[in-house]
């Protein structure tokens, strides 16, 4: 049965809340379809952090680690079932399965933790950056690279729900990646309620949302997009701060390295405008030709 409603890319509450199917089961019935017409896996980080967070009340999130089992289809409902691991003095540990009629399309491990009273000093980003004021917006680069307008539009613009600055942008549009590190700031255009731990969730919905240009081929980020097949096969998150606010900007400090068999392997480090570290991630992804 077709159970497809697709989200209107504005209000990310909409999304990232689901109904309850059962005491340790939730389902969405609400899409956001990526460039290949499958469940972005935003969607999917964000959907199962906040799932698993329902069935551990006063502890904070402190890690989410995802594999991607198979594209999620947007015409139909995926549901979250929740399996507590464990629940001690200090830790909490889930394991969520995804799935869609009888077939697996995620497995993931969340843990939650109690509160310390000395969270002891963050590690803090000191280099000096752009600010995001003072950077193009998407819209802005589509109109300065009008030959590339639509792969922008397709893969990044179409989510009006974020706001995304590239630090660099000339590495995607004028000449491939000249280093590994790459950095943007991220933040979303509609504000977010401070329910809960759905900043958290969010915060996992948007670090899906860029790609290392160092992981294209020598031609540049363009051809990736227009040739190329990327698929996000693991995902870790670690959360660092109780104190997560993606209606602010977010620096993702971004180092990538690609191997020959076709897979990257990307580090990222997520802080505050003020420089406090309050999220690090790994991606694991596969880079194939289309027509391969």
């Amino acid at each position: 049965m077709n159970s497809e409603r697709r989200w209107d890319q504005r209000d990310l509450t909409e999304l990232l809340t689901l109904e309850p199917a059962s005491e340790h089961s939730w389902k969405s019935y609400v899409c956001d379809t990526n460039a290949n017409g499958r469940v972005y896996g935003g969607q999917l980080l964000g959907q199962t952090l906040w799932a698993a967070a329902q069935t551990a009340p006063g502890r904070s999130p402190g890690m989410l680690q995802m594999t991607f089992l198979q594209g999620a289809r947007p015409q139909e409902a995926i549901e979250y079932s929740v399996e507590p691991l464990q629940d001690g003095r200090r830790l909490s540990t889930r394991h969520v399965y995804g799935v869609q009629g009888t077939g697996l399309v995620l497995s993931a491990n969340a843990s939650f933790q109690v509160e310390q009273s000395d969270p002891g000093d963050p590690h803090r980003f000191h280099r000096q950056m752009p600010a995001p004021e003072s950077l193009p917006t998407l819209a802005e680069l589509a109109e300065r690279y009008p030959q590339y307008s639509e792969a922008v539009q397709l893969r990044f613009s179409a989510r009006p729900v974020l706001d995304i600055r590239p630090i660099h942008p000339e590495d995607y549009f004028e000449r491939p990646a000249e280093q590994r590190e790459l950095a943007y700031w991220v933040r979303l255009n509609q504000p977010l309620s401070a329910e809960g731990y759905l900043h958290h969730a969010a915060l996992a919905y948007l670090s899906d949302s860029w790609l290392n240009a160092s992981l294209a081929p020598q031609q540049g980020m363009i051809e990736l997009w227009q040739h190329y097949y990327v698929s996000n096969l693991n995902h870790t998150l670690w959360f660092h701060s109780l104190e997560i606010n993606v209606n602010e900007w977010l620096l993702f400090v971004n180092d990538a390295v690609r191997s020959r068999s076709g897979r990257g392997l990307t580090m990222t480090h997520i802080y505050q405008r003020d420089g406090r570290l309050v999220a690090s991630m790994a991606q694991d992804l596969l880079i194939s030709p289309r027509d391969a």
